[in-house]
């Protein structure tokens, strides 16, 4: 693990780069709903916003009575841009034709709750703003568990999918079982990773 301090300006500078270009898209290519569409422009500026702000903070204001002052603002920002990554991730499933952007737009409760599993452990880390700072080293073999648990958790899926039909009454609930196999395996495989880097 990485010190506060060694936090780096380039990672930050990344992401905020990625959700402008974002935002520029979302503005050129507007999506036929429109609610959903604003939905997913006002959490680009969102995003900008409040990225930058939970970054410096992770970075420079983890201790001294500033930090104590500014933790009710930290705490509202973790878990905003928790929910402006659940929305970037359904965005980027709507843009490449991925069916499964319905099921993450249906049913945002189920989904979100097993997301926070999901963004805790590993999109947290990616971004920067988790306690700990991973470095690049501890970034690959985070992305690396992470993608066999999701494989697995996918798999788990298709298994129960061909030898169990039964389970596929309904459609939109087998697809929201699928998602939530998918997300723990995830966040399975980035616990796995943290508990090695530790180790």
């Amino acid at each position: 693990m990485a010190k506060d301090s060694g936090r780096s300006l380039i990672r930050l500078l990344f992401w905020e780069g990625l959700a402008a270009a974002g935002l520029v898209y979302i503005r050129l290519h507007p999506y036929a709903d429109h609610i959903w569409n604003l939905n997913f422009f006002y959490n680009a500026l969102f995003f900008l916003l409040a990225y930058p702000l939970l970054y410096v903070y992770r970075w420079k204001l983890t201790d001294g009575c500033l930090a104590t002052f500014m933790w009710p603002v930290s705490f509202v920002l973790t878990w905003g841009l928790g929910a402006s990554a659940y929305l970037w991730i359904a965005y980027l499933l709507l843009i490449t034709g991925s069916p499964t952007f319905f099921a993450m737009t249906t049913h945002l409760l189920p989904l979100g709750i097993l997301f926070a599993f999901v963004y805790f452990p590993l999109i947290q880390p990616l971004l920067g703003t988790s306690k700990n700072y991973l470095t690049l080293g501890g970034l690959f073999w985070l992305i690396f568990y992470s993608a066999l648990g999701c494989f697995f958790g996918y798999e788990t899926g298709w298994f129960l999918s061909k030898k169990l039909p039964s389970v596929q009454t309904e459609h939109s609930h087998w697809l929201l079982l699928w998602l939530g196999l998918t997300f723990l395996g995830t966040a399975t495989g980035a616990l796995i990773a943290q508990r090695r880097e530790k180790g």
